[in-house]
Protein backbone atom coordinates (compact mmCIF):
# COMPACT_ATOMS: atom_id res chain seq x y z
CA UNK A 1 0.00 0.00 0.00
CA UNK A 2 2.83 2.64 0.88
CA UNK A 3 4.43 1.66 -2.83
CA UNK A 4 1.22 2.91 -4.45
CA UNK A 5 1.13 5.08 -2.02
CA UNK A 6 3.87 7.16 -3.10
CA UNK A 7 4.14 6.05 -6.46
CA UNK A 8 0.17 8.20 -7.00
CA UNK A 9 2.36 10.90 -4.82
CA UNK A 10 5.33 11.09 -7.62
CA UNK A 11 2.96 10.92 -10.26
CA UNK A 12 0.41 13.91 -9.05
CA UNK A 13 3.81 16.15 -8.17
CA UNK A 14 5.21 15.31 -11.98
CA UNK A 15 2.31 16.39 -13.76
CA UNK A 16 1.72 19.45 -11.34
CA UNK A 17 5.51 20.26 -12.38
CA UNK A 18 4.46 20.15 -16.23
CA UNK A 19 1.15 22.62 -15.95
CA UNK A 20 3.05 25.44 -13.41
CA UNK A 21 4.56 26.64 -16.52
CA UNK A 22 2.48 29.76 -16.86
CA UNK A 23 3.05 33.71 -17.76
CA UNK A 24 0.47 34.87 -16.00
CA UNK A 25 1.16 37.28 -12.94
CA UNK A 26 1.15 36.09 -9.66
CA UNK A 27 -1.49 36.22 -7.01
CA UNK A 28 -1.27 36.16 -2.93
CA UNK A 29 -4.25 34.99 -1.22
CA UNK A 30 -5.19 33.03 2.17
CA UNK A 31 -6.40 29.78 3.35
CA UNK A 32 -7.17 28.65 6.72
CA UNK A 33 -7.93 24.38 7.24
CA UNK A 34 -9.40 23.14 10.58
CA UNK A 35 -9.42 19.24 10.43
CA UNK A 36 -9.88 15.64 12.46
CA UNK A 37 -7.55 13.32 11.81
CA UNK A 38 -6.84 9.07 12.28
CA UNK A 39 -3.70 7.51 12.50
CA UNK A 40 -3.19 4.06 11.89
CA UNK A 41 -1.24 2.48 14.48
CA UNK A 42 -1.58 -1.25 13.44
CA UNK A 43 -3.80 -2.43 17.12
CA UNK A 44 -5.74 0.80 17.43
CA UNK A 45 -6.20 4.31 15.58
CA UNK A 46 -5.27 7.60 16.84
CA UNK A 47 -7.57 10.35 16.46
CA UNK A 48 -6.34 14.01 15.76
CA UNK A 49 -7.19 17.02 15.65
CA UNK A 50 -5.50 20.05 13.82
CA UNK A 51 -5.06 23.17 11.60
CA UNK A 52 -3.17 24.61 8.98
CA UNK A 53 -3.08 28.13 7.98
CA UNK A 54 -1.07 30.56 5.55
CA UNK A 55 -1.09 32.02 1.39
CA UNK A 56 -1.90 30.97 -1.38
CA UNK A 57 1.04 32.00 -3.91
CA UNK A 58 1.65 31.68 -7.85
CA UNK A 59 -2.28 32.14 -8.63
CA UNK A 60 -3.20 29.24 -6.12
CA UNK A 61 -0.94 26.69 -6.85
CA UNK A 62 1.57 26.52 -3.88
CA UNK A 63 0.18 26.82 -0.34
CA UNK A 64 2.91 27.90 2.04
CA UNK A 65 2.31 28.08 5.82
CA UNK A 66 1.97 26.31 8.96
CA UNK A 67 0.58 23.13 10.62
CA UNK A 68 -0.23 21.59 13.74
CA UNK A 69 -2.24 18.70 15.05
CA UNK A 70 -2.25 17.10 17.68
CA UNK A 71 -3.60 13.42 19.84
CA UNK A 72 -5.98 14.59 22.20
CA UNK A 73 -5.86 12.18 25.23
CA UNK A 74 -10.06 13.09 26.16
CA UNK A 75 -10.83 11.89 22.18
CA UNK A 76 -8.45 8.56 22.47
CA UNK A 77 -9.62 6.06 25.28
CA UNK A 78 -6.75 3.68 24.47
CA UNK A 79 -5.10 2.55 27.59
CA UNK A 80 -1.90 1.01 27.33
CA UNK A 81 -0.18 -1.03 30.18
CA UNK A 82 3.63 -0.98 31.18
CA UNK A 83 6.18 -2.22 34.51
CA UNK A 84 7.61 0.55 35.87
CA UNK A 85 11.02 0.67 35.96
CA UNK A 86 13.17 -0.68 38.36
CA UNK A 87 11.03 -2.79 40.24
CA UNK A 88 8.89 0.85 41.55
CA UNK A 89 5.51 0.54 42.23
CA UNK A 90 2.69 3.14 42.19
CA UNK A 91 -0.65 2.88 44.04
CA UNK A 92 0.22 -0.70 45.56
CA UNK A 93 0.74 -1.74 41.90
CA UNK A 94 4.54 -2.37 39.46
CA UNK A 95 1.70 -2.16 36.35
CA UNK A 96 1.47 1.22 34.84
CA UNK A 97 -2.27 2.13 33.16
CA UNK A 98 -1.21 5.02 30.27
CA UNK A 99 -3.22 6.77 27.51
CA UNK A 100 -0.83 8.97 24.81
CA UNK A 101 -0.94 12.05 23.70
CA UNK A 102 1.18 14.27 20.96
CA UNK A 103 1.90 17.48 19.62
CA UNK A 104 3.55 18.50 16.02
CA UNK A 105 4.18 22.01 15.06
CA UNK A 106 5.85 22.97 12.05
CA UNK A 107 5.94 24.56 8.47
CA UNK A 108 3.78 24.01 5.29
CA UNK A 109 4.69 23.91 1.81
CA UNK A 110 1.72 22.13 -0.61
CA UNK A 111 1.77 22.40 -4.18
CA UNK A 112 -1.54 22.62 -5.94
CA UNK A 113 -3.44 20.99 -8.90
CA UNK A 114 -6.54 22.24 -9.90
CA UNK A 115 -9.04 20.33 -11.75
CA UNK A 116 -12.17 22.80 -12.22
CA UNK A 117 -14.04 22.35 -8.59
CA UNK A 118 -11.37 19.97 -7.25
CA UNK A 119 -8.26 20.23 -6.22
CA UNK A 120 -5.05 18.01 -5.60
CA UNK A 121 -2.40 18.86 -2.73
CA UNK A 122 0.55 17.46 -1.99
CA UNK A 123 1.69 19.11 1.62
CA UNK A 124 4.97 18.53 3.13
CA UNK A 125 5.42 18.94 6.58
CA UNK A 126 8.70 19.80 8.94
CA UNK A 127 8.93 20.72 12.31
CA UNK A 128 8.91 19.18 15.69
CA UNK A 129 6.87 16.99 17.89
CA UNK A 130 6.39 16.29 21.09
CA UNK A 131 4.39 13.17 22.61
CA UNK A 132 4.58 10.90 25.59
CA UNK A 133 2.42 8.76 28.20
CA UNK A 134 0.40 9.58 30.97
CA UNK A 135 -1.69 8.36 34.19
CA UNK A 136 -4.77 8.05 33.62
CA UNK A 137 -8.35 7.63 35.81
CA UNK A 138 -8.12 6.95 39.33
CA UNK A 139 -4.22 6.81 38.66
CA UNK A 140 -3.82 10.57 38.39
CA UNK A 141 -4.35 10.80 41.97
CA UNK A 142 -1.29 10.75 43.72
CA UNK A 143 -0.54 8.83 46.83
CA UNK A 144 1.69 11.83 48.58
CA UNK A 145 0.40 15.45 46.57
CA UNK A 146 3.32 15.23 44.64
CA UNK A 147 2.00 16.44 41.12
CA UNK A 148 0.99 13.44 38.90
CA UNK A 149 3.64 14.59 35.97
CA UNK A 150 6.43 14.04 38.95
CA UNK A 151 5.52 10.47 39.28
CA UNK A 152 4.86 9.82 35.83
CA UNK A 153 8.24 11.07 35.01
CA UNK A 154 9.90 8.70 37.98
CA UNK A 155 8.04 5.90 36.75
CA UNK A 156 8.92 5.77 33.89
CA UNK A 157 12.70 6.30 34.24
CA UNK A 158 12.29 10.42 33.08
CA UNK A 159 11.19 9.32 29.87
CA UNK A 160 7.81 9.51 29.70
CA UNK A 161 7.81 12.24 27.19
CA UNK A 162 9.99 12.94 24.30
CA UNK A 163 10.39 15.50 21.58
CA UNK A 164 11.71 14.77 18.11
CA UNK A 165 11.63 15.94 14.22
CA UNK A 166 8.15 15.87 12.67
CA UNK A 167 7.90 14.89 8.62
CA UNK A 168 4.85 14.63 6.86
CA UNK A 169 4.43 14.24 3.40
CA UNK A 170 0.82 13.41 1.55
CA UNK A 171 -1.79 13.79 -1.30
CA UNK A 172 -5.17 15.54 -0.18
CA UNK A 173 -8.18 16.27 -2.17
CA UNK A 174 -11.49 18.78 -2.01
CA UNK A 175 -13.96 19.56 -3.93
CA UNK A 176 -15.23 23.83 -4.03
CA UNK A 177 -18.78 23.95 -1.97
CA UNK A 178 -21.47 26.07 -3.29
CA UNK A 179 -20.51 28.60 -0.65
CA UNK A 180 -17.51 30.73 -2.17
CA UNK A 181 -14.06 30.70 -0.63
CA UNK A 182 -14.90 27.33 0.99
CA UNK A 183 -14.02 23.32 -0.07
CA UNK A 184 -14.31 19.71 1.66
CA UNK A 185 -11.45 17.56 1.44
CA UNK A 186 -9.85 14.53 2.56
CA UNK A 187 -5.97 13.12 2.83
CA UNK A 188 -3.53 10.61 3.11
CA UNK A 189 -0.24 11.27 4.81
CA UNK A 190 3.06 9.09 5.78
CA UNK A 191 4.26 10.10 9.02
CA UNK A 192 7.56 10.17 10.27
CA UNK A 193 9.21 11.19 13.48
CA UNK A 194 12.83 10.60 13.80
CA UNK A 195 14.49 10.65 17.04
CA UNK A 196 11.24 10.12 19.24
CA UNK A 197 11.33 7.62 21.58
CA UNK A 198 10.00 7.05 25.43
CA UNK A 199 10.30 4.69 27.96
CA UNK A 200 7.17 2.93 26.51
CA UNK A 201 7.96 3.05 23.07
CA UNK A 202 12.03 2.96 23.39
CA UNK A 203 12.08 1.90 19.48
CA UNK A 204 10.43 5.55 18.62
CA UNK A 205 7.81 3.22 16.57
CA UNK A 206 4.27 4.58 18.22
CA UNK A 207 4.55 7.32 15.69
CA UNK A 208 6.96 6.78 13.22
CA UNK A 209 6.16 5.18 9.58
CA UNK A 210 2.45 5.54 10.55
CA UNK A 211 -0.50 6.46 7.84
CA UNK A 212 -2.51 9.40 8.53
CA UNK A 213 -6.17 9.64 7.39
CA UNK A 214 -7.66 13.50 7.31
CA UNK A 215 -10.70 14.96 6.73
CA UNK A 216 -10.68 18.69 6.54
CA UNK A 217 -12.54 22.16 5.25
CA UNK A 218 -10.77 24.62 4.08
CA UNK A 219 -11.51 28.51 4.34
CA UNK A 220 -10.00 30.52 1.49
CA UNK A 221 -9.77 33.96 -0.55
CA UNK A 222 -10.69 33.33 -4.17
Amino acid sequence: MKKLFLALLLGVTSTFALRAQSPEPSKIGWFLSPEFGTIFHGDHLGRTVGVALGLKLWRNRLLLGFQTYGRSGPINPTVFTIEAADGQTYRGSSTLRLRADHGAFGLLLAPVFDLGRWQLQVPLNVGGMGAGFYFTGEDRETPDGRRVSEWENQMMDGRDAGFGTWLEFGLRGSVALPTSGLRLGAGLHYLLTPGWETYFDPSGDFYNGRLRLALFVQLESY
